[in-house]
């Protein structure tokens, strides 16, 4: 049975609409080679600190975020900025600013720190 991918525009919208209305602030990609994790992450003084499961996927189901997402991180690093912008149609604001940070474990594990 195909299983179907997400869409990456209405996911990546979802996403950081409710990050941005419960006050998380970091958005945190764990992938290997048969899954990806979505964890939401608030460090606050003001709201407190949180850790929430947003969603996982497999990876084949979940390419067409991370290329997004990727896509954008390149176009930042060929620019030199530590800051990487999102845009869909279906943000109010239009568009997601976001600092990035990769960690690899070895063993095909990565962890994608998303700071909006």
């Amino acid at each position: 049975m195909a299983k179907e991918k997400f869409d990456a525009t209405d996911f990546l919208s979802s996403l950081f609409h409710y990050a941005h209305d419960f006050n998380f602030n970091h958005i945190i990609f764990e992938a290997n080679r048969y899954k990806v994790s979505v964890n939401l992450v608030r460090k606050s003084a003001t709201y407190g600190n949180a850790e929430v499961f947003y969603v996982s996927a497999d990876t084949k189901e979940f390419a067409p975020v991370m290329s997004s997402v990727n896509g954008a991180i390149e176009i930042a690093e060929l620019e030199g900025k530590q800051q990487a912008t999102v845009k869909t149609t279906n943000l109010e604001r239009g568009d997601q600013v976001f600092q990035f940070r990769l960690h690899e474990f070895g063993n095909g594990k990565y962890s994608l720190d998303l700071s909006i």
